[in-house]
């Protein structure tokens, strides 16, 4: 029941941020983050460094609106974009798949009147969530196999020669799809 309490507050939480317009707010925001990762003992370099990764997205994003509704709104659209991104990082750390599967069977459990299986939309989420580290390792190590061999992936070359990252990454994911179904049915999560 706890975990879903924490899936709830954490999706209203999310959504509140996006419908504060003031600065004032969102500053009280950031420091309820703050206070959540300390509290949570939460690294902070690694929680800055989540939100570097995508701060491209955010300029991008934050750019686009600039553009379309003007300089403040597209700061207040990049401020909010970097609070949720750090509080998902946070919900992250504290949520395990298998925790956030149970969540979701628990809170789809009433579509059952209308044939939805609660149980196969949480598996397929837990499988989903896991299955993200996997592929990250795999392009990983995918390009450390192509530097090894004087091939440099760029994303120029990825362009111009896609069968080079494509071809072994979709082999390893039908591989890794094959011992995930296998396990299910050994499991008995077969129809």
């Amino acid at each position: 029941m706890l975990y879903i309490v924490e899936f709830v507050l954490f999706l209203m939480y999310t959504v509140l941020i996006f419908f504060i317009k003031d600065y004032f707010l969102l500053g009280i925001f950031f420091v309820i983050n703050i206070l959540l990762m300390i509290i949570l003992k939460q690294k902070l370099k690694k929680a800055l460094m989540s939100v570097l990764k995508i701060i491209p997205f955010i300029i991008f994003t934050a750019g686009i609106n600039m553009i379309i509704s003007g300089i403040s709104y597209g700061i207040l659209i990049g401020i909010r974009l970097i609070l949720v991104c750090n509080i998902t990082y946070i919900f992250s750390k504290k949520m395990t798949p298998h925790k956030l599967q149970y969540v979701i069977e628990t809170l789809l459990k009433p579509l059952k009147i209308i044939n939805i299986n609660s149980k196969e939309v949480g598996i397929i989420v837990c499988i989903g969530l896991t299955f993200i580290p996997i592929i990250q390792k795999e392009i990983t190590e995918l390009k450390y196999s192509l530097k090894s061999k004087g091939c440099n992936p760029n994303l120029k070359n990825i362009i111009r020669k896609p069968n080079y990252i494509l071809v072994p990454l979709i082999t390893s994911i039908i591989k890794r799809i094959g011992k995930i179904e296998n396990s299910l049915y050994s499991k008995g999560y077969a129809n």
